[in-house]
Parts: structure tokens; C-alpha cells; sequence
């Protein structure tokens, strides 16, 4: 369980998550408590911005990977991607390598009601919270199917929760925060020359902007799909040169809009 507090001018919001989450911050500070579950014991992080303050796992180079010689994978999921993950454990992940599921949700800003959609603003904090506990059940029924592809492969599996309004955006500061150099990410559509002109989906996005360090597999139905890297993508591209905090942990800072990126993996072992 976590516990995280979003302060700003407009609202104050208390979650409470068996999942850690990833921010992305606009002009506010965060505070986030982290509750780490294992099978013998529940350890409390607490987690400040604009740094992250305590990462217990080994830190080389400024990645919050362990520094062990095989290379993690990195499996971006939503909602349909079974065939995502299951690529992945066939043909991405090598012997003693994590997965690492990551997950992109929108912050709350409305709220279905009986009457209507409402902005979070107009309802009490015992309403918002009870709306939030029942997104997050949902982020939690809909990743544990994932984390069971893993298990059941005997593949060790953690969770990323990253909560942004720009799904692509946040995977590629996510890359270069966390030096990314293996990621998997699906696509619901082939691309087609038809397709392209219209525009990417979020998967060719992603490999159009990516750093040239992260190798981006992107899967269709079950099986990858090649994109000439020659055809040119418009777009936002992702902050390539990540400060470091005086922890040793690689913090992103996007100028000009003053946005930056916390970031922190946190354990989640399923044996």
C-alpha cells in the first residue's frame, strides 16, 4: 500500500495504491511515501521532490537498475496487451533478467458521477478518495494478469506506475531517467504507409524518438514489426541529458515549461 500526496493550489490528494507511482510533476512539489511489499517484510521510503531521497537498490552510472550484468527489459502495457508481454518473455528477456511492467494513467481531474461528469473540485475528498481506490483496484486486477505471464515463465516482475496526460512522452523521459536499453511496446494497428501519414500510433512514436541506447521492439498481434528508422516522426522529443542528484539518481529536467521527471523503481517480487 502507498500512501501519495499531490499538493498544489487547486487540491490536496491522498491515494492509497498496493502499486508504487512514477510522477510526472507540473510546477508542484510531491511527497510520496512508498510501502514495499515482500513476503517477509513491509518497508516505508519516503520520497520528496524534487529528489528522490532514498533508493535502497544498488546505483551505478545513475540507473536505478541493479548493477548486475544482464539487461532488464522493459515492457510498456495498458490494457489489451497480453501478446505484449508474452513477446517479451519469448524472445526479449534473458536468463536471470526482470521485467519491469510499465503502466501510464492519467492524473484525476473529473469524475463520473450519477448526474454527470464532474470536475474533482466539486465533489468532498471521501468522494475523490473512494473514485481513486477504485482506479487503483482496477490498475491492480488489470497488471496482476501480466505479472502472472511472469511468474508462471519464472521471470522475476516489478511495476512502474507512471502518472501522465502524454502516454509517449512519459515513456521517453522514462528512458533516458532510468537508461532504458531494451523496451518492448504494442501497437493495436500495422502501420501502413496510410497509417503513417495520418500519423504514428504510440509504439512508432516511441521508436521514432527514442535515444539511440534504447532498442524499442514493437509488437503487433503477437509478433514484432519492423519500421524503416529512415522515415522522419514529428514530435516531442524526450530530455537526453538527465542531471544527477546528489544521491547518484538521474533526475530529467524538462525546459522551457519548468516540468521535470521524479523517478524511482521500486521492488515488487513475485516468487
Amino acid at each position: 500500500m502507498s500512501k501519495h500526496i499531490n499538493n498544489n493550489n487547486d487540491h490536496e490528494t491522498i491515494t492509497q495504491s498496493a502499486l508504487p507511482v512514477i510522477n510526472v510533476l507540473h510546477d508542484h512539489a510531491t511527497i510520496m511515501e512508498i510501502e514495499e511489499e515482500s513476503s517477509s517484510q513491509q518497508t516505508w521510503r519516503r520520497v520528496m521532490s524534487p529528489e528522490i531521497v532514498e533508493v535502497e537498490e544498488a546505483q551505478e552510472n545513475g540507473s536505478v537498475i541493479s548493477t548486475r550484468d544482464v539487461v532488464d527489459v522493459f515492457v510498456a502495457v495498458g490494457k489489451h496487451d497480453m501478446d505484449v508481454v508474452k513477446w517479451a518473455i519469448d524472445h526479449a528477456v534473458a536468463p536471470e533478467a526482470r521485467v519491469y511492467l510499465v503502466h501510464v494513467f492519467s492524473p484525476v481531474t473529473h469524475i463520473q458521477t450519477p448526474v454527470g461528469k464532474l470536475s474533482r473540485s466539486q465533489l468532498s475528498k471521501e468522494q475523490v478518495q473512494i473514485y481513486i481506490n477504485e482506479e487503483n483496484n482496477k490498475r491492480r486486477s488489470l497488471l496482476q494478469k501480466y505479472i502472472r505471464l511472469c511468474t508462471d515463465a519464472k521471470i522475476g516482475v516489478e511495476t512502474m506506475l507512471l502518472e501522465s496526460n502524454n502516454t509517449t512522452k512519459a515513456i521517453l523521459d522514462l528512458i533516458s531517467v532510468v537508461n532504458i536499453t531494451k523496451l518492448v511496446i504494442g501497437t493495436k494497428r500495422a502501420p501502413s504507409l496510410r497509417r503513417l501519414r495520418k500519423g504514428p500510433g504510440k509504439g512508432e512514436f516511441v521508436k521514432k524518438n527514442a535515444p539511440n541506447f534504447c532498442e524499442v521492439s514493437i509488437i503487433h498481434n503477437g509478433k514484432q514489426v519492423n519500421i524503416d528508422q529512415q522515415r522522419h516522426v514529428a514530435g516531442v522529443t524526450p530530455t537526453n541529458a538527465p542531471t544527477t542528484s546528489q544521491n547518484g539518481l538521474k533526475v530529467s529536467t524538462l525546459q522551457p515549461e519548468r516540468k521535470f521527471f521524479e523517478c524511482a523503481c521500486f521492488s515488487r517480487n513475485f516468487d
